[in-house]
């Protein structure tokens, strides 16, 4: 097997070093994040600035992720026709609940969101298309988790501890792995204020032809708007809605 170029390495881990709370990093910033000497970061940041993956803000002085990586995001987007697919059963899904829905696919251990439909609420939480967030303490995570074959699931869980971020948050494997059995009984996954207070969800398993679960649909409510009632309520528009998607994905053979 040939070994990965190094210099490549390296750049992609300059870019990789930019986030939604850092969207702005200098030169001796980015040397300090990844050990490297600043010689070498401006290099490469000069590179990545002349084929537009990188700007530098002239105000500021430090550099900013560019427009050639919005267009690859949405080439990579594109390649997913379960987005365009889904898109009217979650419009009314949203029409429906009038909460906001969200689409999601697992990446090793954090789901990404493919899509986002409904209105915003006043008290909701910030999502984006393409962010990410840890599998462990979402809905839609815990029922991607659970589609995984068991050594797979164990690979996953072994990258990283289960971090905290609310009382309610599951950190420990062997009450994760009893909840994924559960997920797997009932058909859904529930979040009960598990990533943000304030916040439950509902999620259920969107599935190939084979079986095979390869998303998730989810409703996102303020617990105050999710009385156990409603709860059962969105259990039943939520799990119903991934039937239909399911269905079509295995009616024209589309998927991700």
């Amino acid at each position: 097997m040939t070994a990965p170029l190094s210099s490549i390495k390296k750049a992609l881990h300059v870019l990789s070093a930019f986030s939604i709370e850092t969207p702005e990093l200098g030169v001796t910033e980015i040397g300090n994040l990844l050990k490297s000497h600043k010689s070498s970061i401006s290099r490469i940041l000069l590179t990545l600035m002349s084929e537009g993956f990188v700007e530098k803000n002239p105000v500021t002085g430090k550099y900013r992720l560019g427009l050639k990586l919005v267009d690859l995001g949405n080439r990579v987007l594109g390649r997913f026709d379960l987005r365009d697919l889904a898109g009217p059963f979650m419009e009314e899904l949203a029409k429906n609940t009038r909460e906001i829905i969200h689409l999601s696919v697992l990446d090793k251990n954090e789901i990404v969101y493919l899509d986002k439909r409904g209105e915003e609420q006043t008290l909701t939480v910030a999502t984006r298309i393409g962010g990410r967030n840890p599998a462990h303490a979402s809905a839609m995570g815990k029922v991607l988790l659970s589609g995984l074959p068991p050594e797979d699931l164990s690979s996953v869980l072994a990258i990283a501890p289960l971090t905290r971020f609310t009382e309610n948050t599951i950190t420990a494997t062997s009450r994760l792995l009893k909840e994924l059995k559960k997920v797997r009984k009932q058909g859904f996954a529930v979040d009960n204020e598990e990533a943000f207070l304030g916040i439950r969800c509902v999620a259920a398993p969107i599935t190939d032809s084979q079986g095979k679960i390869i998303a998730a649909i989810s409703c996102t409510v303020p617990t105050q708007r999710m009385a156990p009632e409603r709860m059962k309520e969105m259990q039943k528009h939520v799990t119903h809605t991934a039937r239909q998607i399911s269905e079509r994905l295995r009616i024209t053979g589309r998927g991700v």
